[in-house]
């Protein structure tokens, strides 16, 4: 009996040691919320538009909610979610949590809270993804992304990261300096139950499904990418 006890509480210990709250909390499905409403609002008016060639074309994309202090300001911490695209399929991953350091910006408009998109442009950027914490500007070049639907989309071709921000309700096109952002591992594990999972994992390794919370994301996403699809069509004819 003694034997039998002692083996269910290490099978019970074993199960735990891998998973961790099967299911995943409001708190973190929000963030995913909150990344497709931000992205809904920059691509449905004119004047901030990420143009729809940048969609197709890039390789990933982080997407951040950010708290400042001052005008021009440092950053002092945040929360976000960063997707990777399969070259050869074009289909996205599921959503990596990930959180930010402090930073500081270039002139902006002042505002408490600060939500950016930060565009992954080529190889050089995704490799920041697979540490597990990168500075933006340090560790690959950044720059303010063109907008509008008739925006040259032609990059420099050492452009990593185009950045995308907004404080206030307003669009604010600087760049970030020194900006560092780190995988969030509690939140990952947290959300996916599985003890240990990294950013790398989700991202990279097809180590889980795309979670139906963020289906409506992976959704927009693919809907601004076929905008550009339908611009290059009509050009055609």
């Amino acid at each position: 009996m003694k034997r039998k006890i002692l083996a269910m509480c290490l099978a019970a210990f074993l199960f735990s040691s891998m998973t961790v709250f099967a299911a995943p909390t409001k708190s973190l499905v929000k963030r995913i919320n909150e990344a497709k409403e931000f992205l809904d609002d920059i691509m449905e008016a004119p004047d901030t538009e990420i143009p729809a060639a940048l969609f197709e074309n890039c390789k990933g994309i982080v997407i951040m909610k950010q708290y400042k202090a001052g005008f021009i300001f440092g950053i002092k911490g945040g929360y976000g979610i960063a997707m990777a695209k399969d070259e050869k399929t074009g289909e996205w991953s599921p959503p990596a949590f990930v959180k930010s350091g402090e930073g500081s910006y270039g002139v902006q408009i002042g505002g408490q809270a600060v939500d950016s998109i930060l565009l992954i442009m080529n190889k050089e950027g995704m490799e920041m993804l697979m540490k597990t914490k990168f500075k933006i500007g340090v560790d690959g070049s950044v720059a303010a992304g063109p907008v509008g639907r008739d925006a040259s989309a032609k990059l420099g071709p050492g452009t990593a990261i185009l950045v995308y921000s907004r404080a206030r309700g307003l669009y604010a096109g600087a760049t970030i300096e020194g900006g560092l952002i780190i995988n969030d591992d509690k939140a990952n594990e947290q959300f996916y139950g599985i003890k240990g999972i990294t950013v790398q994992d989700i991202l990279f390794a097809n180590t889980v499904e795309v979670p139906d919370a963020a289906r409506p994301l992976i959704e927009a996403l693919k809907k601004y990418e076929t905008r550009y699809k339908e611009i290059k069509d009509s050009k055609m004819q």
